[in-house]
C-alpha cells in the first residue's frame, strides 16, 4: 500500500465524527483536568493525496483553533503518534513537524506497532494512574490489536476507546488459519468461529455484536457502533466507541447523528455523489423503531420519571434524548400516554418533575 493515498467519502465521514467529538471533548476533559492524552494507534501518514487531513492534524487543530483554546493554557495536552510502517511514519514526521508548537501541547511521533508501544507505556505506569485519554486505534486489518491491550487501557475510568472494527476483511477470511491466532485475540474468545457458519447479514450481526459485548465486557460501561459502507453499500468497517461515562456517550451519538442525520447509525459512500457534497436519502429520523421500544419497555407503567425515560433512549437505543422527547410530546397527544408536570411548568416541558403513565 502506498505511503499516501485518496480518501474515501466514509473516511471522512469517519474524520467529520471524531472531529465533532474532540470539539466537546477537550473544554469539558480540560475544565476538571490538568493533563490529558490523546493516542492515535495506527497514525498513518497524517495527510492524504489529495492534501486532506488525517486523524492526526484532526486531533491537534481541533484542539489549537478550538475557540476555547485559549481558555485551556492551564491543562497541559499529549498527543501520541504511532505508525509502524517506515514510508508512513517519515510522512508524519514530516507533516506533524510543521504545525505550530503551544507550550501546553506536546506531539510525541513513535516508529513502533501500536500493541509494542502502547503495551510498554503501561508497564512503565506499574502502579500510577494513566491520565484521561482518548484512544483512536484504526487498523487496516485484524492484526495488532488484541482484546488484553484493551482492557488494560480500559482499567483506567477516564480512557475512552474509538476502534476500527474491520468487518470486510474480517468476513472474508474467516475460514483461514492464518487469522486464527489474531481473531482470538481481538475478540478475546474463540465464539467468532461460530460466525464461519453464517452468511450475509446473520453473520454481520453476530460479530458486531460479539464485539461491543466484548467491549463491554473488559469494564466499558457504555459501547456505541456505527456502521460505515463502501460504494457498493457493502460494510466495511465499524466505529465502536467505548466510554464509562454516560456524557461521552451522548457527545458520540450526537456526532454520529451530525453525520446520519436518518438514523445515527450508518454511514453509506453509495449514498454520496462526490466528496464535495455528501446527501443522505433521509434528513429526518424514523421514529417508527424508537416508538415501538419506548411503547413497548414502559407498558402499563405509571408514574415513570422522564429522566428514566430519556436515559432509557440514550444509553439503550441508537436514538438521542431529543429524539425521545419529541416521541412522547406526539404520544401524548395521541392518548397513548398521560403525564404529569409540576403545576409552575407548560406543556412543553419534559424534564425533572415530569412523570408519565403509559397505557
Amino acid at each position: 500500500m502506498p505511503s499516501v493515498w485518496k480518501i474515501e467519502p466514509h473516511t471522512a465521514a469517519k474524520h467529520s465524527i471524531l472531529r465533532r467529538y474532540l470539539q466537546a471533548y477537550y473544554p469539558k476533559m480540560a475544565s476538571t483536568q490538568r493533563r490529558i492524552v490523546f493516542v492515535d494507534g495506527f497514525a498513518g501518514p497524517g495527510v492524504y493525496a489529495g492534501g486532506e487531513d488525517g486523524s492526526p492534524v484532526i486531533a491537534l487543530d481541533s484542539l489549537v483553533e478550538h475557540s476555547h483554546f485559549p481558555k485551556m493554557r492551564h491543562c497541559e495536552f499529549e498527543f501520541l503518534f504511532i505508525e509502524r510502517e517506515r514510508p508512513r511514519f517519515e510522512a508524519l514526521r514530516r507533516t506533524v513537524d510543521g504545525r505550530q508548537p503551544h507550550p501546553n501541547v506536546k506531539v510525541s511521533v513513535r516508529h513502533r506497532t501500536f500493541e509494542e508501544h502502547m503495551g510498554q507505556v503501561l508497564d512503565s505506569l506499574g502502579e500510577k494512574r494513566m491520565a484521561p485519554a482518548f484512544v483512536m486505534v484504526d487498523p487496516f486489518g485484524v492484526k495488532g490489536l488484541p482484546l488484553d491491550l484493551l482492557r488494560r487501557l480500559a482499567s483506567f475510568p477516564g480512557t475512552e476507546l474509538l476502534v476500527t472494527f474491520i468487518y470486510e476483511s474480517m468476513s472474508r477470511f474467516l475460514g483461514s488459519e492464518e487469522f486464527e491466532p489474531h481473531l482470538d485475540g481481538l475478540f478475546g474468545t474463540t465464539e467468532w468461529r461460530q460466525a464461519m457458519n453464517l452468511r450475509g447479514v446473520r453473520r454481520k450481526e453476530f460479530l458486531s455484536d460479539l464485539y461491543a459485548r466484548q467491549l463491554r465486557g473488559i469494564g466499558m460501561e457504555h459501547v456505541r457502533l456505527f456502521e460505515m459502507r463502501d460504494a457498493g453499500n457493502r460494510t466495511e468497517y465499524f466505529l465502536a466507541f467505548a466510554t464509562h461515562h454516560v456524557e461521552g456517550l451522548r457527545v458520540m451519538k450526537e456526532a454520529m447523528w451530525k453525520v446520519d442525520q436518518a438514523g445515527g447509525m450508518t454511514f453509506s459512500d453509495f449514498t454520496v455523489p462526490s466528496q464535495e457534497q455528501a446527501t443522505l436519502f433521509e434528513t429526518e429520523p424514523n421514529d417508527a423503531p424508537l416508538r415501538r421500544l419506548v411503547l413497548d419497555r414502559f407498558a402499563g407503567q405509571q408514574g415513570v420519571p422522564v429522566e428514566t425515560i430519556n436515559n432509557f433512549v440514550l444509553v439503550e437505543t441508537a436514538f438521542l434524548e431529543k429524539h425521545g422527547r419529541a416521541l412522547l410530546h406526539d404520544v401524548e397527544r395521541e392518548g397513548q400516554v398521560t403525564v404529569e408536570r409540576p403545576p409552575e411548568r407548560t406543556r412543553a416541558y419534559w424534564n425533572v418533575g415530569t412523570r408519565v403513565t403509559f397505557r
